[in-house]
């Protein structure tokens, strides 16, 4: 199961769009002039099916769910975020 951030819309309208999906495989689709090209396939949670252009893809992340049931990104070894803390200023 991945996190995946893609964009949709025109190039005056574009929006990024985060669903959580499984990859389904590599594919070809044919595009508007007819010709070939290289796509991904997503299976959407509620059984939708998500056939993305490689350049629309904007992100994908491991997720698993949580013991809450939720969906949440893994979290890899030596990758934790921590936050920012704030410096007093001694100025």
């Amino acid at each position: 199961m991945y996190r995946i951030s893609y964009a949709v819309g025109g190039p005056n309208q574009r929006r990024v769009t985060r669903s959580v999906a499984v990859f389904g495989g590599h594919a070809e689709r044919r595009v508007w002039g007819g010709t070939l090209a290289p796509c991904l396939d997503f299976a959407l949670p509620q059984g939708r099916t998500l056939s993305l252009l490689v350049s629309q893809l904007v992100d994908a992340r491991p997720a698993e769910m949580n013991e809450h049931g939720q969906w949440v990104l893994q979290q890899t070894q030596g990758r934790r975020r921590r936050a920012a803390r704030r410096q007093p200023n001694l100025l």
